[in-house]
């Protein structure tokens, strides 16, 4: 009797870990929202020509987690959480970034961060656009017109 009394517990933990699974829903932003250009940091807040899902896709360093949230409609705060090995023993870092739709762009409003971590808006929104430049990214349909402009975008020769 005794040696089911494993295999029973393992299939009831197995099987609670598949129910919690199939009936919450990670919350995070729509399909529309993560396709919208993500603005610049100039004034006027220009387009940057590229889409607030490719500025995060290619900005990824290392697995961290990954948690969405959203205070009110149009504004999605996303946070990367991660524990690395420090002199001392493990550290957790994070980023959180805000942000908001704002007519037909998605603007970054803030930012938090570990110590280490670039805090201001405006330097995070030339990190993002600068790493979606470096690795030659797709810009948003009109920004593969000729003559398009945006955010220190440069068009493709």
């Amino acid at each position: 009797m005794r040696a089911l009394a494993g295999p029973a517990m393992l299939l009831v933990m197995v099987g609670g870990f598949l129910v919690f699974r199939l009936t919450s829903k990670e919350e995070a932003p729509s399909r529309d929202f993560i396709a919208l250009e993500f603005a610049g940091a100039d004034s006027d807040r220009t387009g940057s020509c590229y889409s607030l899902e490719t500025v995060l896709l290619v900005s990824r360093e290392g697995n961290p987690s990954r948690t969405w949230t959203s205070p009110r409609e149009d504004v999605w705060t996303l946070e990367l959480d991660d524990v690395v090995q420090g002199h001392g023993g493990p550290i957790r870092i994070f980023q959180t970034f805000t942000f908001e739709k704002v007519d037909e762009l998605v603007r970054l409003t803030s930012v938090e961060a570990s110590t280490g971590y670039l805090t201001g808006v405006e330097q995070n929104i030339d990190q993002f656009v600068r790493a979606a430049q470096a690795q030659r990214s797709t810009p948003v349909d009109r920004c593969l017109e000729p003559g398009a402009t945006g955010y220190l975008f440069a068009p493709r020769r």
